[in-house]
């Protein structure tokens, strides 16, 4: 059983999420709610939940500023949020958990599922910090799921990702090879379109690091680190198109 703690300025949105959590979620309870930063401080140091759904725009001081006050951050936080698709993706680069309003019962329960997971890692501050340098733009680096935790790495350092079985071996330009607890789909809406292309079911490629495009049946590429992938004849026509352009 995990612990958690609702902060929402509005009490309509408490209240509904109280509800969706009391009758559809197994293995979590509430244990307070806040309607504001100044509330929520104290109760989260006094109640240490082990995760807090947080409203990221609320009057006065917003989400983040909490999160300054209560840093290092000892606890998983789920961000519910309105926000724009820029911010969902770097939400997504940290592998920070979000819930769109209104609040999907669903994607709650498969976030809960997530969280609970995450709580045992105990390393949410390094993937808040990497959601804040994103934000900021200083640098773009995705979390690279584990079966114990995360590395962060810059995706133009990615060269290629390979499906494993439901795992993804991610190949890096220092000549690295990660196995990934995610899947390759994962990556495939992760990865920014504009640099990477899904040249098989079983390979994503970074354009960048293409090296040589051999004519077979369907053909095969060649990346800067030796790899020869083969090419599916379904996307052959898009690979092709892309080197055009």
């Amino acid at each position: 059983m995990i612990s958690c703690i609702i902060v929402d300025d509005e009490p309509r949105n408490v209240d509904v999420l109280n509800k969706l959590i009391t009758d559809f979620c197994d293995g979590i309870t509430v244990i307070g709610a806040a309607a504001s930063v100044d509330e929520a401080c104290p109760l989260i140091k006094e109640k240490k939940p082990d995760l807090v759904f947080l409203d990221i725009e609320m009057p006065g001081k917003n989400a983040f500023d909490l999160i300054d006050l209560l840093s290092p951050v000892q606890f998983e936080i789920v961000f519910v949020t309105a926000f724009e698709q820029y911010a969902i993706k770097a939400f997504r680069y940290s592998a920070i958990d979000y819930l769109l309003k209104p609040v999907d019962i669903t994607e709650l329960r498969e976030t809960i599922e997530k969280a609970r997971r995450r709580v045992k890692e105990k390393n949410f501050q390094a993937r808040l910090d990497n959601y804040l340098s994103v934000m900021q733009k200083k640098e773009t680096k995705i979390a690279i799921q584990l079966k114990d935790g995360y590395v962060f790495h810059s995706f133009n350092d990615i060269i290629c990702c390979s499906a494993d079985g439901a795992y993804t071996a991610v190949y890096l330009k220092n000549g690295t090879k990660i196995l990934s607890s995610s899947n390759l789909k994962h990556y495939s809406e992760l990865l920014p379109e504009a640099i990477f292309c899904r040249i098989h079911h079983s390979h994503l490629v970074n354009l960048d690091y293409a090296v040589k495009y051999s004519k077979g049946r369907a053909g095969t590429l060649e990346m800067s680190n030796g790899l020869v992938l083969e090419v599916s004849q379904r996307k052959r026509d898009e690979l092709l198109a892309r080197f055009e352009k």
